[in-house]
């Protein structure tokens, strides 16, 4: 496995070997490996581009599951993300195919769906505009190797996971974080739908795509949506903090965040969003592929905002 000392690459390395599995994962030199501490997982170290450590980790393994890839907010530039994240892609395709594995599972994005606000999309749907430039057109032609390899000589199998909340978010737990620390004093985008997936979710998701998902397949994983104001609602009840009274219309949203990434350098803070996904966002994802066919259940929003915020409760004390 590769990415597996990130926030969901570990709940999905954790999956595996809960299910039996015996694991060996990929990570880089100086990674954050403590959350597979004590997990009976084999760890080799290595980067993902290198092809001659990817061959080595990858000698002896039944199945392979591609998760690594720089991800939104890193400041990584256009080349970077496309090094990494097709670049990687291609040199795990190849090794797995020179290593004879049975299946490779891949983890992608919804995004590569497209952005569009207020529209539904499925599996079948084809983006009526490009990419964004950077992660979205590197994860693009990262699952356009994988479709071309499944094509061919590797039996592939592709999640799509929309916006990833849970335990040790990163990204979307940013907006959870403000919220519990009283630094969200208003809505914003009340109105604007969000396609979410529990993180334990995709986990089993891409679980069951390996073991039941048909060659060159993809699946879409997100739960039923919602509304930012209900999202933070329901982050509200489960945390006992009211939510706040007031929303902000997306144009003054568009000013702040510009405002706050363009003083981040100096301010050394981030906001929880970046432009793109303000302008761009409000896509609805269906997810009902991948219940129909693997059999998955999702868990219910107020129920995944709960165990989020128990865990960062326990976290603090």
């Amino acid at each position: 496995m590769t990415g597996a000392t990130g926030f969901l690459g570990s709940e999905i390395a954790l999956e595996f070997q809960r299910s039996g599995y015996q694991v060996t994962a990929l990570v880089r030199p100086g990674s954050d490996r403590s959350y597979l501490s004590g997990r009976a997982i084999n760890l080799v170290e290595g980067d993902v581009t290198d092809s001659n450590i990817v061959a080595r980790a990858m000698q002896n393994q039944t199945y392979v599951c591609h998760a690594a890839a720089l991800v939104p907010g890193t400041g990584a530039s256009g080349s970077e993300f496309e090094r990494v994240n097709a670049g990687g892609t291609k040199v795990v395709c190849e090794a797995a195919i020179e290593a004879g594995v049975s299946r490779l599972i891949h983890v992608s994005t919804a995004h590569v769906f497209g952005i569009d606000p207020g529209t539904s999309v499925d599996e079948e749907s084809i983006p009526s505009t490009p990419p964004h430039p950077g992660y979205d057109a590197s994860k693009v032609q990262a699952e356009g190797l994988v479709l071309d390899y499944a094509a061919g000589p590797l039996d592939a199998v592709i999640v799509n996971p929309a916006v990833v909340f849970g335990p040790r978010s990163r990204h979307s737990g940013r907006l959870i974080n403000l919220f519990l620390r009283g630094r969200l004093p208003i809505i914003p985008l009340p109105n604007r739908v969000l396609s979410l997936v529990y993180s334990g979710d995709v986990a089993i998701g891409v679980r069951m795509a390996l073991e039941s998902g048909g060659r060159g397949e993809r699946f879409i994983l997100a739960g039923p949506t919602t509304t930012i104001r209900e999202f933070i609602t329901m982050l509200g009840n489960a945390s006992g903090r009211r939510p706040p009274r007031y929303s902000l219309p997306a144009w003054a949203v568009i000013s702040a965040v510009a405002l706050a990434w363009a003083a981040s350098p100096i301010s050394r803070w981030r906001p929880p969003v970046t432009l793109s996904a303000i302008r761009h966002g409000g896509t609805i994802y269906d997810g009902s592929k991948a219940i129909r066919d693997l059999g998955m259940k999702y868990t219910p929003l107020d129920v995944g905002l709960v165990n989020t915020v128990q865990w960062i409760s326990d976290r603090k004390r």
